[in-house]
């Protein structure tokens, strides 16, 4: 995608939104209708409509969502990683101790701009069908205006439960419903992102012939995507016949280097299903990735931001000769060492150890290796430990050997129990700094244990913090928002 189309819109979108409330404050003596100039008068033209959809991928690369926050909160609330002892950041340091506040700014930034990209995706849902253009290409924009905004209640469902479903661009005259929307029980949400993926899935193209286009989402993302709703729901058979489909079609292979998951000169490659756009030569605000986990060493990383370390647990649970132990973390640099720091991230090719602060790399929301093991877990828990589920498993391992047999044998003979925590396991090396892990503890009943047991009395997670809190200023603002019980 043209990264200026998205960064226009955006200042369209913001400019037209600012008219329209300086405006309504003026319509008595002035008359105007300022939604009507900016609904009925912009969304004329197939060039109207790539611009709004583009408009709602910008949301992704946003500071709360995928530019940083919404994986760094990841890795620091489970076993993974702590926050840097020395960091200056209440707000990161309460999902390390398990204080979560409703006050606190990620829990805020994260429903904000997750409503952010959803009203986007409402706006192009709404005004994009009576555009007269190229039927193919409307029927590809409705379809990655529904998978965004899928993706975006799966979030939200996941980090809050309950939350409000908005299907509907705010209408000229602000309605009692629109101002204040009540919570929808998760189950109906999670109704409305499965329907959402569907819908999807019937409209996008399974690829793009142009390379502008290239990184834009496909049927293959919103079928892997779903196939991951169906396993947060334990609904194996689904899971598995989604994630199968995907392993049958042959769109994806695994790379045969794990570390080019991670190189600019790599993305949207084979092993991609989706990834969220970045952009080394486009120096506007969140054209890159925050780099959390380099060490903070004036002389050797200058730019380093050391804003999680790995704790000693999830360095001491890998195999022995696992290439994903020393892709993912290094301790030495030059003449230099230092307590092991999460170096994944960082493209030795494209930078220098002065420039690790950002990445233009993208970041990978779903790849292969994540449909495999999908496949292996549903598998197991339907039909128990098959060859079918040994060879997804055991596909990951096979590249995490990096060409050495001696190391990380198949897996074989394990009963079902010992499958299922094999598989949570090889999640947790491959993902690591990935945005999986607070994710699967919390879907599989584990968030308590493992984190006391990686932290113990550094943190401690309570049975309501399986969900985060609801923002305060959302319940200062809306009457209608209960609040998670325990906060």
């Amino acid at each position: 995608m043209e990264k200026t189309k998205i960064i226009g819109i955006k200042s369209i979108a913001f400019s037209l939104v600012a008219l329209f409330f300086i405006a309504s404050s003026c319509k008595k003596q002035l008359e105007l209708e300022p939604h009507k100039i900016y609904y009925e008068n912009f969304y004329q033209t197939s060039e109207d409509a790539v611009s709004a959809i583009n408009a709602v991928y910008d949301v992704l690369t946003q500071v709360n969502m995928y530019n940083g926050s919404l994986w760094m909160i990841q890795d620091i609330g489970s076993d993974d990683c702590n926050a840097r002892p020395t960091l200056n950041d209440p707000n990161l340091r309460e999902f390390q101790t398990y204080g979560i506040g409703a006050n606190n700014n990620y829990v805020a930034g994260m429903w904000q701009e997750s409503y952010l990209g959803i009203s986007r995706a409402n706006i192009v849902l709404e005004k994009v069908p009576p555009i007269s253009m190229d039927s193919a290409l409307k029927q590809r924009i409705l379809g990655e205006a529904f998978f965004l905004r899928g993706l975006f209640y799966f979030n939200l469902v996941r980090l809050y439960g309950d939350v409000p479903v908005v299907l509907k661009p705010t209408s000229a005259n602000l309605t009692d419903e629109e101002l204040y929307p009540s919570r929808t029980s998760s189950e109906k949400v999670y109704e409305q992102v499965k329907s959402d993926l569907l819908n999807a899935l019937q409209r996008l193209p399974d690829a793009y012939s142009s390379g502008a286009d290239k990184g834009r989402t496909t049927s293959g993302a919103a079928l892997g995507v779903l196939s991951k709703v169906y396993l947060t729901q334990q609904d194996w058979v689904e899971a598995l016949a989604a994630s199968g489909t995907i392993i049958g079609s042959g769109t994806y292979s695994l790379w045969p280097d794990y570390t080019f998951n991670f190189k600019e000169s790599k993305v949207n490659g084979v092993e991609s299903v989706f990834e969220v756009q970045f952009y080394r030569k486009v120096t506007s605000e969140n054209s890159r990735i925050v780099i959390s986990g380099l060490p903070v060493l004036p002389a050797v990383f200058p730019a380093g931001v050391g804003i999680m370390e790995p704790t000693t647990d999830l360095l001491e649970g890998f195999e022995e000769g696992d290439y994903r132990k020393e892709a993912t973390f290094f301790d030495h640099y030059w003449n230099y060492t230092f307590d092991p720091h999460i170096q994944k991230h960082w493209d030795r090719d494209a930078y220098d150890p002065d420039e690790t602060g950002q990445s233009g790399a993208n970041f990978q929301l779903m790849r292969y290796a994540e449909v495999l093991l999908i496949f292996a877990e549903a598998e197991n828990e339907a039909n128990g430990p098959t060859g079918l589920a040994y060879d997804a498993i055991n596909q990951v391992r096979a590249r995490a050997r990096n060409g050495n047999p001696d190391v990380l044998p198949d897996l074989a003979g394990l009963s079902q129990d010992q499958f299922r925590e094999a598989v949570l396991q090889e999640r947790r090396h491959e993902f690591v700094n990935e945005g999986q892990r607070w994710y699967d503890l919390v879907r599989t009943g584990n968030l308590i244990e493992f984190v006391k047991r990686a932290k113990g009395d550094q943190s401690n997670p309570q049975p309501h913090n399986y969900l985060f809190p609801i923002p305060q200023r959302e319940r200062d603002l809306n009457h209608n928002l209960t609040q998670n019980p325990g906060y």
